[in-house]
């Protein structure tokens, strides 16, 4: 087998009815990455991780030979739907994979909402999803650069208008669409929801949640950094690091046990497990 390097991945857009959000690194096999250049140019990360396992992913990595996270930018110039992702517990109620996330605000002056408002119940959901209130059910933040919000499993989130994000998450691609704003999709028609699945998966014990510096939870860690001229990545046998150079718009991923130097200035958002 070839030898593993620093991989950056060719371009991996997907539009959607409020915008469009590029698969920076992705290994799920819905749309895994494909590496841009070198020797391994042409194969995508699913098959890499399969056939490197740990060498790749880390020996942190719960199954060595699936890549665990995906990263996205998410431009979102229209609001995405009210949504809520299935935990590790709750994924057994309404089948799914399990996604834990977090969002690193880029840019924009929209609203974003993440969490229920205090004392909210599964009664009040339904009721204000029926009558078109639910907005008045949401917390509101309001996106400035540098806003950092955990989104756990059981969250219920939706991205507003004018707002660009840097997404970590675990690789997942299971969404409970709970509300959408009333809107139509591209054929004219709702779009469906899930309002049954939503209830069964919706934690009503998580606060609101409140912005932070770096985050920590059992699935990643993710910290921002200033580099004046370069980020040295030194070799860590435990996990891989994921690197979204922000200045550059670019992702590069380091595999587990090897070492980097990437050239670049400015802040850097790094995701390690």
């Amino acid at each position: 087998m070839e030898k593993l390097y620093p991989l950056t991945f060719r371009p991996n857009i997907h539009t959607a009815l409020w915008g469009r959000e590029s698969w920076e690194i992705s290994g799920h096999h819905s749309s895994p990455s494909v590496v841009a250049e070198g020797p391994l140019a042409g194969r995508t990360l699913e098959e890499l991780a399969a056939a490197y396992g740990m060498l790749l992913t880390g020996t942190k990595a719960p199954a060595p030979t699936r890549f665990p996270l995906l990263f996205k930018v998410i431009d979102a110039r229209d609001r995405l739907s009210v949504q809520v992702h299935p935990n590790e517990s709750t994924r057994a109620l309404t089948g799914g994979e399990p996604k834990t996330e977090m969002w690193h605000v880029l840019g924009g002056k929209g609203p974003i909402f993440a969490g229920l408002k205090p004392g909210t119940t599964p009664a009040m959901v339904e009721e204000d999803v029926r009558t078109g209130r639910f907005e008045e059910t949401l917390a509101r933040h309001d996106a400035r650069e540098g806003l950092t919000l955990f989104i756990p499993g059981g969250l219920v989130h939706a991205i507003g208008e004018d707002v660009l994000i840097y997404e970590v998450q675990q690789s997942s691609n299971t969404t409970y669409r709970l509300y959408d704003w009333g809107r139509v999709g591209a054929n004219g028609k709702p779009r469906q929801l899930h309002v049954a699945e939503s209830l069964k998966t919706i934690d009503f014990s998580l606060p609101v949640p409140a912005s932070r510096v770096a985050v920590s939870c059992p699935f990643f860690n993710f910290r921002p950094v200033m580099v004046q001229e370069a980020l040295e990545v030194v070799p860590d046998p435990a996990t891989f690091t994921a690197v979204y150079i922000v200045n550059d718009q670019r992702s590069v991923l380091v595999p587990a046990g090897c070492a980097a130097r990437i050239a670049c200035t400015g802040k850097v958002l790094v995701t390690t497990l």
